[in-house]
């Protein structure tokens, strides 16, 4: 026996398990309050330009009150419905000298407060600006058609410039002549008249070669019968930004033209360098190309030369069959509309997505986008992951309360998360960024409302939220004061702003486990070489089967990076996968396929659609009733454990027994709205899984956590109950308390011992005192004689009130019996609670349960209790508009995407509306 080797191992083994400890360790002591890019950003709108030094600072400190990690500084304009009465001035061009010292103020504030900046490359979106020459400019093809009978020399006219797809006419520049300012000769192609169905191109001519521009004459002798000549040109398409400010619009780049991103990119940078400096010494971190939403057929001068290079064959001949579909036959085709689209997928990822990230990284500055789309809501042109990929961080994004569904009402279009997160996994970005909160619900949501979607886009693998987004609020405007027509207004003039940061928090603390471990998935999935190509939502278009998870790869990965070791699918430092499944219906590479099948043969697992009939998988996470989806799961590990965040899909509490497949190890339950950490006492090891009870509220989410090397301290292993599921439980410092009545049996090594549940409750009733903030329309203090909400009242302040009120209440308390636990729980709040008992500051509940453990803080007798309550802006801005009173002020005048007048608004459920109860539990412990 090598000793050495053994030694060798032995201390390989010490230091491993001392470096995994020591992560673990990191893990759960951050785990309460985590830093860095686990805490969201923002888009930090500014409207039109229009901006206001005392507020940008005074926002970036509320940003940074408010547990936000950052922002991404974003110009934009307005529809004109959005502003109808014009109280947003118009500021300076962007990047203009005026804009570029706000945006260095705001910089170095930022980095005064540890907050990071991102800049948006542009006055809103495609990336462009008046910068944009028209050399630079976003192109296509133009054609003018001439038939002949065959003479040897013919005039061919100079393409027209037709109108663009609205029918109107193209924003490009004209020469003195009349003729674009810009533009190139492509090619002059002969197709014999009335050519329909070809199966090759042996009948088309290229006769490029004897036309001279100059004079417009084509001098080519043909052969005899009628012809149609075509002579294209490439000039600017006329695309201009989508919606800038006022001063600020121009034209788009042309995203295929590597120049072209050089000269966008270096025109940021040098306008940028003089006035910050070293850009690693501030906080400027990222640059951001928005979404692509081009719209126009797109061309680039470029695109002949890499077609021939990626497909071996010239493109000229087929120039005909981009307008006339029928020319070729379907077989011909499909595979050259295919090669067309691989070639400028090809173009943009590295002409645009890889070149803008090796400039920026050159300036040590990262490169975020959302590359290629967001969807197939747009025109994409792009091998999605492969674009994805090509940053320095994928961006997606998800809206809330609005969706975009496919001909088969089955894809949700605009909900992009496992697409964004498979290339983050494994292109290895670490990060996984989402556009978050997008909406058309003019301030009638709240935190708890946003986080329903936020933990489905975190169960699908999101890491971190740029929260879509804080509208930056001149001074003089008022509240809740001006907004952006989309997205969720979360700035400090929302009601609830100063009640969000532990909303934020449970945002940070997902975001963090996500970001410092790694996913585990079961199955690798192939997603073929179609382009566009598109991920749908988890479980949709493809399911590896319940509580099995799956992870997406693409060629490019397939081909460079994907083994097998030991019957596994491996991608190393990514994942190992039990069997790869290739896409149904989808068009394979056929290098990709020769490597499946080499692959195959050294022992990989290849499945098709259905992967139980080709590999029976043991769920990684199950429950009995599985198949109603009441639960949803991700599975991630690193520093030695293995964290799994369940989440509850309902709105109502639910209790099950879940299975997770994992061995000899202590479970815990770590919970990301209040950052406790606590040990579950009870669990059964099986021969391969670990058994649990869990309980959540509705639509409640936390880790299930599994410690490598675990003690496994005292604790139960089963709980005898009467019924399918588990009695609702709560686990708490390492006890177990019942919220339901009943005798329950439990186990531990061997011996059985019965608890006889008594929860006892204690409704608050009787009338509770009210206080308003003065100069909102509500009364100074009212009583109401029961808990109702306010747009209940007859009052019409307290009907349409906005804002923080406050709860003041006296009640008796008296102690009978043995009862470890105390609990107070407000029922229902709308939006955000923040309680004092007896003097002692309980905390802000912003999502059920609104409960707080008052145990030694309730006292025997006379107790005093202090809630304050914010709602949102709704009501207040529809009684505004129903009285005609001015006690807001907005550019908003219709909500919902500037279609519902306000005072069509109907009246959002505020307040605390109960019922406010004591709640008594006993806590066994094992």
């Amino acid at each position: 026996m090598d000793f050495r080797k053994v030694i060798s191992g032995m201390l390989l083994a010490t230091v491993t398990f001392a470096a995994q400890n020591a992560h673990a360790q990191d893990l759960a002591k951050d785990f309460k309050n985590p830093a860095g890019t686990s805490r969201p950003k923002v888009y930090w709108w500014w409207l039109n330009g229009y901006t206001d030094e005392v507020r940008l600072k005074e926002e970036l400190v509320a940003i940074k009150n408010a547990g936000l990690g950052g922002v991404d500084l974003f110009e934009i304009g307005l529809p004109p419905a959005s502003d109808p009465n014009k109280i947003i001035p118009a500021g300076p061009a962007f990047m203009s000298d005026s804009s570029l010292k706000a945006i260095k103020f705001a910089i170095d504030e930022a980095g005064k407060l540890g907050l990071e900046v991102g800049l948006n490359l542009a006055s809103s979106w495609n990336a462009g600006g008046t910068w944009v020459t028209p050399q630079f400019a976003s192109k296509t093809l133009y054609y003018s058609k001439t038939t002949t009978d065959s003479p040897q020399k013919i005039n061919l006219p100079v393409p027209e410039i037709t109108p663009d797809r609205q029918g109107k006419p193209r924003q490009i520049v004209y020469g003195k002549d009349g003729k674009p300012e810009y533009y190139e000769e492509i090619a002059v192609i002969a197709v014999p008249s009335g050519a329909k169905n070809l199966s090759d191109t042996s009948g088309i001519v290229n006769v490029t070669a004897f036309f001279d521009p100059k004079n417009n004459t084509l001098d080519w002798k043909a052969p005899a019968g009628k012809w149609e000549i075509y002579r294209y040109i490439c000039s600017n398409s006329g695309e201009q930004l989508i919606r800038p400010s006022q001063n600020s619009a121009g034209p788009i780049l042309d995203h295929f033209d590597s120049t072209a991103t050089e000269m966008h990119l270096m025109y940021f940078i040098k306008k940028l360098q003089p006035l910050l400096g070293d850009f690693s010494k501030t906080a400027l971190k990222n640059l951001y190309l928005a979404s692509y939403e081009a719209k126009e057929f797109a061309w680039t001068p470029s695109l002949p030369a890499t077609f021939k290079k990626l497909n071996g064959y010239d493109i000229y001949k087929f120039l005909p069959a981009i307008y006339d579909k029928g020319l070729f036959d379907q077989k011909t085709s499909e595979q050259f509309d295919f090669d067309f689209s691989k070639t400028f997928s090809e173009l943009m990822i590295h002409n645009h997505y890889r070149k803008a990230k090796e400039i920026s990284n050159r300036y040590n500055l990262q490169i975020i986008s959302e590359a290629g789309g967001p969807g197939h809501l747009h025109h994409i042109p792009v091998e999605t992951l492969k674009a994805l990929g090509s940053l320095d961080v994928p961006r997606g994004e998800f809206w809330y309360n609005r969706t975009f569904f496919d001909k088969d009402s089955i894809v949700d279009l605009i909900w992009l998360v496992k697409e964004i997160a498979a290339a983050s996994n494994i292109y290895k970005r670490g990060i996984v960024e989402e556009e978050a909160f997008t909406s058309y619900w003019d301030w009638q949501e709240g935190p708890a409302d946003l986080k329903i979607i936020a933990d489905r886009a975190f169960a699908e693998g999101m890491n971190r939220l740029v929260i879509h987004g804080f509208p930056h609020n001149p001074g003089e405007m008022g509240y809740p004061g001006i907004a952006y027509f989309a997205g969720t207004h979360y700035n400090d003039r929302n009601t609830w702003w100063p009640k969000i940061k532990p909303f934020n928090d449970y945002l940070s603390r997902i975001s963090y486990i996500l970001q410092k471990t790694k996913y585990v998935a079961d199955v690798l999935y192939y997603y073929g070489d179609d382009i566009p190509n598109l991920i749908p939502p988890k479980n949709t278009k493809f399911k590896a089967g319940n509580g099995i998870d799956y992870e997406v790869i693409n060629t490019e990965i397939l081909l460079r990076d994907l083994t097998v070791e030991n019957g596994e699918w491996v991608l190393p430092g990514v994942g190992r996968y039990k069997v790869l499944s290739v896409g149904e219906g989808v068009k394979v590479n056929a290098a990709a396929l020769k490597k499946l099948d080499q692959l195959k043969a050294e022992g990989g697992l290849l499945a098709g659609k259905d992967i139980s009939k080709t590999a029976p998988i043991t769920p990684d996470f199950s429950y009995p009733d599985q198949e109603k989806g009441t639960l949803d799961y991700i599975h991630y590990a690193g520093g030695g454990k293995d964290f799994y965040l369940v989440r509850n899909t309902t709105s109502g509490w639910i209790s099950r027994k879940c299975v997770f497949r994992q061995e000899n190890k202590a479970p815990e339950l770590w919970n990301p709205v209040s950052g406790i950490i606590t040990k579950i006492p009870v669990y059964q090891q099986t021969k391969t899984h670990i058994e649990l009870p869990l309980s959540l509220p509705p639509h409640g989410a936390a880790f299930v956590v599994f410690a490598e090397n675990g003690k496994a301290d005292p604790h139960f292993t089963e709980i005898g109950y009467h019924g399918e599921n588990p009695p609702l439980l709560t686990y708490q410092d390492g006890q177990v308390m019942f919220a339901e009545k009943g005798a329950y049996t439990l186990k531990n090594n061997g011996q059985i011992q019965t608890v006889e549940s008594k929860p006892k409750s204690k409704v608050i009733e009787g009338p509770w005192k009210l206080t308003f903030p003065e100069k909102w329309g509500a009364p100074r203090e009212v009583t109401f004689p029961k808990l109702i909400s306010w747009p209940e009242s007859e009052n019409a302040g307290v009907k349409y009130f906005s804002g923080t009120a406050t709860y003041t209440k006296t009640f008796q308390y008296a102690v009978s019996g043995k009862q470890d636990k105390v609990f107070l729980d407000l029922g229902e709040v709308s939006e955000v609670a923040d309680v004092w008992l007896n003097g002692k500051h309980l905390g802000i509940s912003w999502t059920l349960p609104h409960r707080f453990d008052v145990t030694g803080v309730i006292r025997n007798g006379h107790n005093d209790l202090r809630v304050e309550v914010a709602n949102t802006w709704s009501n207040r801005l529809t009684g505004d508009a129903v009285s005609g009173e001015k006690f807001t002020k907005t550019n908003i005048v219709k909500a919902n995407k500037n279609l519902t007048p306000w005072e069509n608004v109907p009246l959002k459920k505020s307040g605390l509306t109960g019922p406010v109860t004591i709640h008594s539990l006993n806590a066994v412990k094992p």
